[in-house]
């Protein structure tokens, strides 16, 4: 969806839209388009034909159920990753669930390298890796996938709100070029999220939450298999009122999986999701407002009620066939939007009530080999994952809160046809060199449904094409421990967010500006493991960005909206660590060798669990920099917080008992404008987390947050230069003091 500028001086708008024409006729030929992947294929094949031994993938063998080819487990993605020279890391939901487990934010809560900002303690939440979309309101630059097939419309933004967590069993993070493998057209990585199925999932699960502003949710899951069939089925419920003024969110999720694998070398599943939001859209404050009422919005916000509803539907189809030492898959994807959303408008600024309508088409084919190669141990991967998108924007004015006339219309279309390869081999047992690339090919078309007496048509197409390969060495001295220098560069095709903006006055319109794509050369060099009571993960990188979107000031001091930049440099840490500090504190874990029969016995069984205290933490150091630039010289980039520290430590009994604090450090203030004359401010934030939890599926847990009410900025809209104009409401409010808690049980 897009975003538009004013010209003269340019302003982002900071929503979109929806169409005219209902697209309802075309619900069931789309249905059907996804659900006919072959499932014939399913049952035409059987293990003995495939399979001739045990494949020689890293896969971790467990006795029983095979584990799902196209959903492992935990423990094989986590050894998978371990071998990769890449800023790789894979988190599962075990933490997320003793706290408050509603928003990314709190089931990626201590992962390097990604920085999630939530204001006011919603999912209204911007996600960032690397400095990726930090000129832009929502979530751009990043691909969030689900079990590898993109929820990211084809323009390359994404929605936070298309995904029920309760259904995820663990995420997998690839930050910058190390997203390549999932065919990412992004600068700032991936994060994969892996469904739960119906054979690991409980009969029945049900929970429900509350907290502070108004926050309630509920929720119910249900998990079946039989025979070589599964179902998992969840949905929730969420309201809340809100920390600011005019922030209400309600939101409702169905969604579920059905899985059919009549044999160890089979598997196909189909996924549906449906998700309806209704959110009021506070106005972000100047810094002042800020800290006088952080709870307060701009009195326009609610007479013309600016907010946010839509309907969205997914539909995927996946399949899968594994040979001795090969895996194939084929997915297809479509995903639709109506969106209405609510915004500022103004006689000069027309921008007012956006409605929208798109439909997103995706098919991903993916091939992966383990067969040896001279003798040595070889993983190639290759893919092609094309995605389409149509989509067609109105625009009307707003006159309190009301649709009034149409002012301008437009269709759009997004085509983008990643290709990608890589092969790790390995030279000795613990040496490997990696190469890949992936080749891409972008088509924008933007057609003006209005045209102005002075503008004319604005109808424009562009095309892009690159060629963006990587290279790495690791040395992985243990199973679980290895160090990696790789060198990669990374391309983020134009999107019609950044090249349409709306010129002011009464005969203005959309206005296409011609922009070229980004791209970054980066190196890397990182390590990642465990020994003993510690486990680490800690990478060093830099990247060399071209033609950086900004939106930026002329020498002269004139807003010139998004514009490439000269060059810019990301460079930064991203550590994380966590250590046992103790355990056996209170209770033993392992009952002592023993005598039966006149002979000594050596006890293996645990007698239970020990308990324990474990520290978690995260460090990032973000410098983002101009290089050179005309205007801005060295400065900083804007928006990008430049160090940060999360920690929590934390008690564990073997009862189901724990508790701990946690602490949350923006350590230095960062800029709010590319001018670095405007701040925001650091700030720590204290928290608590306890609960207690049975083996037999019975929780209940308090969290509290921001403890000593702290009044701070959860993120900040970057501008050119806080001097030039009056517009700097650039201050999201983070959440106040806050408490939760919740209660579940599953059998």
């Amino acid at each position: 969806m897009r975003k538009l500028a004013r010209q003269a001086p340019i302003r982002p708008a900071k929503h979109k839209p929806w169409f005219m024409t209902s697209p309802r006729n075309s619900l069931l030929p789309r249905f059907a388009f996804v659900a006919v992947l072959p499932w014939f294929a399913s049952g035409g094949a059987s293990a003995q034909d495939l399979v001739a031994s045990t494949p020689t993938s890293e896969r971790v063998l467990v006795t029983g159920e095979a584990p799902s080819l196209l959903s492992p487990s935990f423990a094989e993605a986590r050894a998978r990753l371990q071998t990769v020279p890449a800023a790789t890391s894979v988190d599962d939901s075990d933490d997320y669930r003793l706290g408050r487990h509603d928003y990314l934010e709190d089931f990626l809560r201590y992962q390097p390298g990604v920085v999630i900002s939530s204001s006011q303690g919603s999912e209204d939440t911007h996600v960032s890796s690397r400095g990726s979309g930090q000129n832009n309101d929502d979530i751009i630059g990043l691909a969030i996938l689900i079990d590898g097939i993109p929820i990211n419309q084809s323009d390359g933004e994404a929605f936070l709100h298309d995904i029920d967590l309760q259904s995820v069993k663990y995420a997998e993070v690839y930050r910058g070029a190390d997203a390549l493998r999932y065919g990412g057209v992004t600068l700032g990585g991936a994060i994969n999220l892996v469904s739960v199925t119906g054979r690991e999932a409980a009969p029945v699960s049900v929970g429900a939450a509350f907290g502070s502003f108004g926050y309630y949710q509920q929720t119910f899951s249900s998990g079946l298999s039989r025979g070589p069939w599964d179902l998992f089925a969840a949905v929730s419920n969420h309201v809340q009122d809100g920390y600011q003024e005019h922030s209400q969110e309600n939101y409702q999720k169905v969604t579920f999986n059905l899985g059919y694998r009549p044999s160890d070398a089979v598997e196909n599943r189909f996924y549906f999701f449906y998700g309806r939001l209704d959110q009021n859209n506070p106005a972000s404050l100047d810094k002042d407002s800020l800290y006088a009422n952080p709870r307060e919005t701009d009195p326009e916000a609610i007479q013309e009620d600016w907010n946010t509803r839509w309907n969205y539907y997914r539909l995927v189809d996946r399949f899968s066939i594994q040979g001795r030492d090969w895996t194939f898959q084929l997915s297809l994807e479509w995903n639709h939007r109506q969106q209405a959303m609510r915004d500022e408008y103004e006689d000069d600024f027309r921008l007012g009530t956006v409605r929208f309508y798109s439909d997103d088409y995706a098919v991903d084919l993916l091939f992966e080999s383990n067969a040896a190669v001279l003798g040595h141990k070889n993983r190639f991967t290759a893919g092609l994952l094309p995605t389409f998108e149509p989509e067609s924007d109105s625009f009307y004015a707003n006159p309190n809160g009301k649709t009034g006339a149409l002012l301008f219309a437009d269709r759009t279309y997004y085509l983008n046809l990643p290709v990608f390869a890589e092969d790790q081999f390995y030279l000795t047992k613990q040496f490997s060199l990696l190469a890949g690339f992936q080749a891409v090919y972008v088509n924008r078309v933007f057609r003006d449904g209005y045209r102005s007496a002075t503008l004319g048509d604005q109808s424009h197409d562009d095309h892009f094409r690159a060629f963006n390969p990587k290279g790495g060495v690791a040395y992985q001295w243990n199973d679980k421990s290895l160090v990696y220098l790789n060198l990669s560069r990374s391309f983020q095709p134009v999107s019609f967010d950044e090249s349409i903006g709306v010129q002011e006055g009464e005969d203005g319109g959309e206005v296409f500006h011609n922009l070229e794509p980004q791209h970054a050369i980066t190196l890397e060099l990182g390590t990642r493991g465990e020994a003993g009571p510690l486990t680490w993960d800690l990478v060093l990188y830099r990247s060399w960005v071209h033609h950086e979107l900004l939106a930026l000031n002329n020498a002269q001091g004139v807003p010139v909206g998004t514009v490439n930049a000269d060059d810019t440099i990301h460079q930064g840490i991203e550590a994380g660590l966590e250590v046992e500090l103790a355990h056996n504190l209170f209770v033993k874990g392992v009952r002592p060798d023993r005598s039966k029969d006149g002979k000594t016995v050596k006890e293996t069984r645990p007698e239970g669990k020990a308990d324990r205290l474990v520290l978690e933490q995260t460090y990032n150091l973000s410098d983002y920099r101009f290089d050179g630039d005309a205007v801005y010289g060295d400065h900083r980039i804007a928006g990008n917080p430049v160090q940060v520290y999360k920690a929590e430590i934390r008690y564990e009994h073997p009862s189901g008992v724990y508790f701990g604090p946690n602490v949350e450090w923006n350590i230095v203030k960062y800029p709010v404008d590319e001018a670095n004359t405007l701040f925001a401010d650091p700030y720590a934030l204290l928290g608590f987390r306890a609960g207690y939890r049975t083996p037999q599926g019975f929780q209940v847990y308090f969290e509290a947050k921001n403890l000593l009410d702290k009044t701070y900025a959860a993120y900040v809209e970057p501008i050119a230069d806080a001097r030039v104009g009056d517009d700097n409401d650039s201050f999201s409010p983070g959440l106040g003091r806050a408490f939760y808690g919740g209660v579940s049980w599953s059998w």
